[in-house]
């Protein structure tokens, strides 16, 4: 499996076979070689056998160790060719038979960097593999494990060290069942890489090329349509940055989507976690503060603008009014250095708020769900002295001349009339009713606990809904209009597969 490090030259290619228990065959596939006046390979003909091991079917899901070994090649590495992947004997299936001599990590392809220079770089790459490996149970370090098995990503060399084409940048074995596999060895071709986004490259090459091993496929968009560019399964460069395992499902693919080689779509944090369990995450929640308004008054279709940020990126930011979210934001778009950091988000004021004193704060969330709120802004709207004259929502109730819910108390599958009432925020009505509900992506693995179902409501999104409700739904229909006219309601909205990423 291959990716580029730079926009401006693009090749991808799949070198994938399927062989049965017991059976091992060669593969021929085109790898795309043409040189761009950069020097760097992009489209083109060329031609490239790889042999396949024998090797049996691999179980699903086997224990794998909780130790991923970064592999400098000091002073070079040998690797030896063969059927079985051992990482605590260096052999891979990866390249021919016999044995192969990796150069040393470097700090810029084609440049002389040795020494401190070498040591500084590195350095990072190992930090920021720490970091996107850090929500996992997993413990990443570029010492070699001893007595253990472990898997090796070598971080080194260029790819015609181990006799393949000089467009590859990374490449590593994917069993054909998607399982997580123990003790093997990726590559990702430090020295090949250039200078732009040095770092970074890496880092996300690696974080692929061991990826395969844990099972996952390539990316292409997430299910909302927006691109996978920012997560390390993608060949995407329509964003740049630091990579992480981005906790949303994604539909699969290199150049365009394709079904995920398993089924289904894709959600590469949790696939890492189904294999490792939770660690903990060594980047902060996100940043959030409130800059306008800071006090005073604010009028029906005010605004209220706040800036947050994360390293990994906001997912969302929320406006909650008086201990209530009333209105969301999905996270600025990344773009060629990740996502602005802070990015500044301006909300409305939903229709049907109600009039009085209310206290504002804006709360800002990763992918990971890990949060962060703004301080607090007390302002008035309109003026009132009554649950009457202020116009309290349904379900609300008037106390200082505030209008404020209850703490919800609906757990999943309760009867509800209005989505504040239930401990996931969402009321969803059926022809037998409303039913408290969590949002879910239809047809994914697990998408929703014992006894409920995913019921479609968009595209590829739905809620989970009791297994024995009937009908269609809708989100807070006439029995909830207050969620409605506020904006806030559901989104409705043995076998072996080579992958390799390819210089751009």
């Amino acid at each position: 499996m291959v990716r580029m490090p730079s926009p401006s030259v693009v090749a991808v290619a799949l070198v994938t076979s399927l062989v049965a228990p017991a059976l091992a065959e060669n593969v021929d596939t085109t790898l795309k070689t043409q040189v761009t006046p950069s020097g760097l390979p992009m489209r083109g003909n060329g031609r490239v056998t790889v042999d396949t091991p024998l090797e049996m079917f691999t179980p699903a899901e086997p224990k794998i160790s909780p130790y991923l070994y970064l592999n400098r090649c000091t002073g070079g590495c040998t690797v030896h060719g063969g059927a079985i992947n051992d990482a605590r004997t260096d052999t891979s299936s990866i390249p021919g038979t016999g044995d192969y001599m990796l150069g040393e990590y470097q700090c810029a392809a084609g440049a002389t960097c040795i020494g401190s220079l070498a040591d500084a770089e590195w350095a990072q790459v190992v930090q920021c593999l720490k970091e996107v490996y850090s929500p996992f149970a997993i413990t990443v370090t570029d010492q070699k494990p001893q007595g253990v098995s472990y898997t090796m990503a070598i971080i080194a060399g260029v790819p015609t060290d181990i006799g393949l084409d000089n467009s590859i940048l990374g490449i590593a074995p994917l069993a054909g069942d998607c399982s997580a596999q123990d003790n093997v060895i990726s590559f990702s071709f430090a020295n090949h890489h250039g200078t732009n986004e040095r770092v970074n490259n890496i880092c996300w090459t690696a974080a692929q090329e061991t990826a395969h091993a844990f099972g996952l496929d390539h990316e292409y968009q997430f299910s909302d349509g927006t691109s996978a560019c920012n997560d390390p399964m993608t060949y995407r460069f329509d964003c740049g940055g630091q990579k992480f395992f981005r906790n949303k499902a994604a539909q699969c693919g290199e150049d365009a989507v394709r079904t995920c080689r398993c089924g289904g779509s894709q959600n590469s944090h949790v696939k890492i976690r189904n294999v490792f369990g939770d660690g903990v995450s060594l980047i902060p929640p996100p940043t959030s503060m409130i800059i306008s308004p800071l006090s005073g008054t604010i009028a029906s279709g005010g605004v209220v603008a706040a800036n947050a940020g994360s390293r990994r990126g906001v997912a969302k930011v929320e406006l909650w009014l008086n201990g209530f979210k009333w209105a969301e934001k999905p996270g600025a778009a990344f773009g060629q250095n990740g996502q602005l950091n802070p990015s500044t988000y301006s909300i409305m004021l939903p229709a049907g708020v109600p009039d009085g004193t209310i206290d504002i704060i804006v709360k800002a969330y990763d992918d990971l769900g890990a949060e962060t709120d703004s301080q607090m802004v007390t302002v008035t709207k309109g003026t009132c002295n009554s649950a009457d004259t202020c116009h309290c929502a349904t379900g609300q109730k008037y106390e200082n001349s505030r209008c404020f819910w209850d703490a919800p108390v609906g757990e999943l599958g309760a009867d509800c009339t209005y989505s504040q009432y239930c401990k996931t925020g969402i009321c969803t009505q059926t022809d037998q009713g409303g039913f408290c509900s969590q949002d879910c992506i239809v047809a994914s693995t697990d998408a929703c606990p014992m006894g409920f179902q995913c019921i479609a409501t968009g595209a590829s999104t739905g809620q989970c809904l009791p297994q024995d409700q009937g009908g269609c739904c809708s989100v807070d229909n006439d029995r909830s209009a207050v969620w409605l006219h506020l904006g806030i309601g559901a989104t409705v909205l043995g076998l072996i597969v080579r992958r390799r990423r390819r210089r751009r």
